[in-house]
């Protein structure tokens, strides 16, 4: 018989006690479980994370979790943006693959509309799905009677209610502030827009980091 690796009996008793689901527990619980000394589960623990095999909660000592337990659906993400920041919105879903491969999340634009279809009720549904709605903020956005008055005021109303998420994602310069998610986190860090960063890759990074964190908190609380 095969000697199974460390990192498979992490991930095997990880599974024993979270049921396959994406639940976290201390790291204390599952040390004790593997009967391992700190220095080897912290190495082992290091590697999978690295691997994008398990997540990782907060909280005194931290908690690990399963990445995407057995049968564990993705998190869907809604996008609304302005046409006017089309290249930025793809550029942001090429950042997104990573979590999408990891079955973390999967994202709804408007281009993904077939021919035929109800684009008003489409776009609707996917709305009311969502768990987490992506806000791509500039002041096309702000201007888009669409995106502000329609998209932007059933998202509030969801995430108020604690039925999504709303994260604005600030593209450009614009009085974001002055608006109705004003008072929500914003990505980039500390709400720097997109275009201010000399690497636009850097930034897009650190927005997803963002989602991923917060797609990881929802995801350990089913």
């Amino acid at each position: 018989m095969k000697r199974r690796t460390f990192s498979e009996l992490f991930i095997d008793k990880l599974e024993d006690l979270s049921d396959g689901k994406p639940k976290l527990i201390s790291n204390k619980a599952l040390r004790e479980a593997l009967r391992w000394d700190e220095p080897k589960y912290k190495r082992i623990r290091s590697e999978l994370w690295s691997q994008g095999k398990i997540i990782r909660g907060r909280g005194y000592g931290g908690s690990v979790g399963l990445a995407s337990g057995r049968g564990a659906e993705a998190l869907n993400v809604f996008v609304s943006y302005s046409h006017a920041d089309e290249q930025s919105k793809n550029d942001l879903l090429k950042h997104l693959e990573p979590l999408r491969r990891l079955e973390i999340v999967r994202a709804w634009h408007d281009r993904m509309l077939k021919p035929g279809e109800d684009w008003g009720k489409k776009i609707s549904d996917n709305l009311e799905k969502a768990d987490i709605i992506l806000l791509l903020v500039s002041i096309d956005f702000i201007n888009s009677p669409y995106c502000y008055d329609i998209e932007l005021d059933r998202a509030i109303e969801r995430h108020t209610a604690g039925e999504s998420v709303v994260i604005p994602v600030i593209l450009r310069s614009c009085m974001w502030k002055s608006t109705p998610f004003g008072n929500i986190q914003a990505v980039p860090k500390d709400g720097r827009p997109v275009n201010l960063w000399a690497d636009r890759d850097e930034a897009f990074v650190n927005v997803v980091e963002g989602i991923k964190q917060m797609a990881e908190e929802l995801l350990s609380s089913r």
